[in-house]
């Protein structure tokens, strides 16, 4: 049988190595005693980011915490491999809620929202945006969670895009990230021209797509635009299957 799975965060995710611990958000504590109506001697797992799961189970159950006893340790089932920064437009809270739990899943590390000239909506529930990337990362086996930026302009967007990155804590020196932009109008992508990319960073449109001006934008910033097909894919879509394109 398969077992729930859950995040931890903060200072109880230091905890865990110390074998035992206590889970005191009041909405976990709901969740597994009134949702899962899991009791003393259950067993669940939990992962705090580092790569692992910890298979734990319930020594007490009180009105305001639960207590968890970690039974072992062993590698969480997937881990990305590589950086890959998600720059999609707002689009429809729905749709972008989507969006953020697909690329959740299929493993990117970076969601950041961008206000482009065709974005319809103009805000987003950050909060309920992080709620559904935990969620997402429990459900699929993934041993972190991505992170969830502010909102930015595409300049913003493009400027951080394009900061360099430590490929690891033993690396001194800086590298590139690769920036890409999909559009309708742009050429063909080729995924061989990017294999062994360790960081890259996917531009994605709203409805109705860039407008010309970010298109020039792109162009000026030296940010290769490129479609996926002939077809004209929604917005969740193309991200989806851009993403895709880096992360297998």
């Amino acid at each position: 049988m398969r077992l729930h799975r859950f995040y931890v965060a903060g200072e109880r995710a230091s905890q865990i190595s110390g074998g035992v611990f206590d889970v005191t958000e009041r909405s976990q504590v709901d969740q597994l005693k009134k949702v899962f109506r899991l009791k003393v001697g259950d067993t669940i797992v939990v992962f705090n980011g580092d790569g692992n799961d910890h298979e734990c189970s319930i020594q007490d159950s009180m009105k305001d915490k639960i207590v968890l006893l970690v039974q072992k340790t062993y590698p969480s089932r997937f881990m990305p491999e590589q950086e890959v920064w998600l720059y999609a437009s707002i689009v429809k809270k729905d749709n972008f809620e989507w969006i953020a739990e697909k690329a959740t899943e299929l493993g990117v590390s970076h969601i950041v929202p961008v206000m482009s000239e065709r974005s319809e909506k103009k805000s987003l529930n950050l909060e309920r945006l992080e709620k559904i990337v935990i969620e997402a990362s429990e459900q699929s086996g993934r041993g972190d969670v991505p992170m969830i930026h502010p909102i930015v302009s595409l300049g913003e967007a493009i400027d951080q895009a394009k900061i360099s990155f430590t490929s690891g804590p033993h690396e001194v020196l800086e590298q590139p990230r690769e920036v890409i932009a999909f559009h309708t109008e742009g050429e063909f992508f080729q995924r061989s021209g990017f294999g062994g990319v360790k960081s890259v960073a996917v531009f994605i449109g709203p409805e109705g797509g860039w407008s010309e001006r970010e298109v020039e934008l792109f162009h000026i910033e030296n940010i290769p635009v490129k479609c996926l097909g002939k077809q004209v894919l929604r917005a969740e879509t193309a991200a989806v299957a851009a993403l895709a394109q880096f992360v297998f």
